[in-house]
């Protein structure tokens, strides 16, 4: 007589989920690898055993007694055990289905997770995948438009390197801790999920995402482990492994990395950060200084060999993470490539040097290809996407608001949306420039801050001539921008003394009372300050407009101007602040460069702070908040007038340089 063959309880516990999940008891019993035999005999006692505590509980139910009470526990319990999950299943029992989705990406993000097919998301997942499978680290930088699904990618890619190999270690990196975490908490509720997704149907009408029509868990096994205990945090956790082995020394299968956390101690295979650049540390200042160290000191040491780690995000300037990370040099050095011969002459040396490569491999996605445009049917919403048609992604970017952007921002377009860097080219003055040190050119800047001076404070030790000039830049309705300034000729440097950029009226910048006679606004008190500190003000340069007629056509005016000594030079800019000798671009750079515009301490100073902004961030098409540029081009404008001291001629620079 034949010994009965011993049925494992996870084959069990994987025909119950399937049942409970909707299989059939065929395709149930073929994914517990049983008989099917076997499975209708196991569905057929599950359901008597079920009526039989159906009948105990009612009976318990209408007794109200102690017993009923434990004979209900017993009953859930059954059910719970009859629900759980199958543990972690081999790759030699994996339904058709699950097989095809750990070659498949766009089958397995359609068929388990509900997404519509999207050609550069495969392409770049495929890319990722292979990387990560290379023998050798290795870095990379994707960048996406914004709003082309990049998040959603990121997460699909460590969801389905999790399924390929569950032994994988996972960081999920982001700019803050906390949205660190809520990425990884997506992956863990992805992959705990006991029943296929269905998404928004409003999303599903839209033809965003489909309804997914398997289960990550059912097919693959469970992922969050039997054991209590086990670790599964939002932040960090540890999947169910097919060995089947403990859990208690398994590092993390996936963590969550603030690049703001102070300090980390995991290495991973894996390592994807996500939204890591932003605006505020794009700029060069303190910020993005400190962005760098920590990615250059913990970010990138955190990947262990063979490793892949990935940083993707939209462009955001020449200075952000991204370029910061394409800048890096790699160095192949090959010894048999060496054969003995001399290496002391510039030509034999050069033989020998080692091949550059960059560091980081650059995966680019443009919003839009014009080179594959076709006309108007080839931009519509059900156009085909790149690489068959222009646009990335014509549904979740589509031409109507990337055509708004492409010609209402340029700039934008351009770096943000097609990945160009712009290399500073449009902006005026470089940061470097301004707070001192080393720029990206190799260059040693001087910097032109008076850290020991505030705003309103005279620097010490000024020798005669001194020309103190106020130069005003009105706005009808909008702020103005007001500055005092002193120029020594003799030493060629020009001193910021005072700013303001508030919004006024006419009456606000200089006032009369008829009944008391007596004058008020910002001119009158600035004019009285600068005679007290012995610098009296010699001229006022105001921009042609309604405040600067007003000031030119009373007799209070006038009056003024003659009781304070000072004359009124109106300034008209129309084309002149885009003149190739004199306009904006020509005079105010080649001063802050050589550090030749001195100004008063940034430190909790946002006079100081307001006007550097604006310096960074002007462009020629910049037509608000720019109101401190002007102010500060009008005083460099009319020195030579005001002073009659010709100024030092400029470097002479080709006319290429100058358009």
């Amino acid at each position: 007589m034949g010994t009965k063959r011993r049925v494992p309880p996870e084959d069990k516990a994987r025909f119950f989920a399937a049942i409970a999940a909707g299989s059939s008891i065929t395709e149930a019993s073929r994914i517990a690898g049983v008989h099917i035999n076997t499975g209708s005999h196991w569905l057929a006692k599950s359901k008597a055993a079920k009526a039989k505590l159906d009948q105990a509980v009612l009976e318990a139910t209408r007794t109200r007694g102690n017993k009923g009470g434990k004979q209900h526990k017993e009953y859930e319990q059954s059910l719970d055990e009859a629900v759980n999950l199958p543990p972690a299943i081999p790759l030699s029992r994996l339904c058709p289905e699950a097989q095809r989705g750990l070659q498949d990406f766009d089958f397995f993000r359609r068929h388990y997770l509900g997404r519509v097919p999207s050609p550069w998301q495969v392409e770049a997942a495929l890319t990722l995948v292979e990387l990560l499978e290379n023998p050798e680290k290795e870095f990379v930088v994707l960048n996406v438009p914004p709003g082309a699904g990049k998040s959603t990618l990121f997460h699909d890619v460590a969801v389905w390197a999790i399924v390929r190999n569950r032994a994988i270690r996972v960081m999920i990196g982001s700019i803050s801790q906390a949205m660190a975490k809520q990425y990884s908490r997506r992956i863990r509720e992805t992959l705990e999920r006991p029943a296929p997704i269905q998404p928004d149907p409003e999303i599903v009408k839209k033809g965003l995402a489909v309804n997914a029509e398997g289960c990550l868990s059912i097919d693959y096994g469970r992922f969050k482990p039997s054991d209590k205990g086990a670790l599964w945090r939002a932040e960090e956790f540890v999947v169910e492994q097919l060995d089947g082995n403990g859990l208690d020394n398994k590092e993390p299968t996936v963590r969550a990395y603030g690049i703001d956390s102070e300090y980390i101690g995991h290495r991973a295979d894996l390592c994807l950060f996500d939204d890591v650049a932003s605006v505020d540390n794009a700029r060069e200042g303190s910020t993005r200084d400190k962005l760098l160290e920590r990615w250059d000191q913990v970010a990138e040491a955190r990947v262990d060999p063979a490793g892949l780690l990935a940083v993707v995000g939209q462009r955001l300037g020449s200075g952000d993470l991204y370029a910061h990370c394409l800048a890096k040099i790699a160095y192949d050095i090959d010894e048999n490539d060496y054969d003995g011969t001399d290496t002391t002459t510039p030509e034999s040396l050069a033989s020998t040097e080692p091949t550059k490569t960059s560091k980081y491999k650059h995966i680019v996605y443009k919003a839009y290809y014009p080179e594959l445009d076709d006309g108007p049917k080839s931009r519509k919403y059900n156009a085909k996407p790149y690489p068959e048609g222009p646009l990335l992604d014509p549904q979740r970017l589509s031409w109507k608001d990337l055509s708004y952007i492409r010609y209402s921002n340029p700039k934008t377009f351009k770096i943000v949306y097609q990945q160009e860097d712009d290399a500073d080219d449009t902006n005026l003055i470089n940061r470097t420039w301004i707070t001192g040190g080393l720029g990206n050119d190799g260059v040693l800047y001087a910097g032109c801050i008076d850290n020991e001076r505030l705003p309103g404070q005279i620097p010490e030790g000024l020798a005669p001539p001194v020309i103190s000039i106020i130069t005003v830049d009105p706005s009808p309705s909008q702020f103005w921008g007001i500055q005092w300034w002193l120029y020594q000729p003799t030493t060629n440097l020009r001193y910021l003394i005072d700013v303001e950029r508030i919004k006024l009226t006419a009456e606000e910048l200089l006032g009369y009372n008829t009944t008391t006679r007596e004058y008020s606004g910002i001119l009158e008190d600035w004019t009285n300050r600068a005679f007290q500190y012995g610098y009296p003000v010699s001229h006022i340069v105001v921009e042609v407009n309604a405040a600067q007629r007003f000031l030119l056509a009373h007799d209070f005016v006038r009056k003024w101007q003659t009781r304070q000594m000072v004359n009124i030079i109106p300034h008209t800019t129309h084309r002149n602040k885009f003149d190739e000798k004199l306009g904006i671009e020509a005079l105010l750079p080649p001063l802050y460069r050589s550090g030749a515009v001195r100004l008063p301490s940034m430190r909790g100073n946002w006079k100081t702070l307001a006007l550097v902004d604006e310096l960074t961030k002007w462009t020629p098409d910049k037509k608000n908040g720019t109101d401190l540029v002007m102010a500060n081009w009008f005083a460099e404008l009319h020195f030579p007038t005001v002073s009659g001291v010709k100024l030092p001629p400029r470097q002479w620079r080709p006319s290429w340089m100058l358009t």
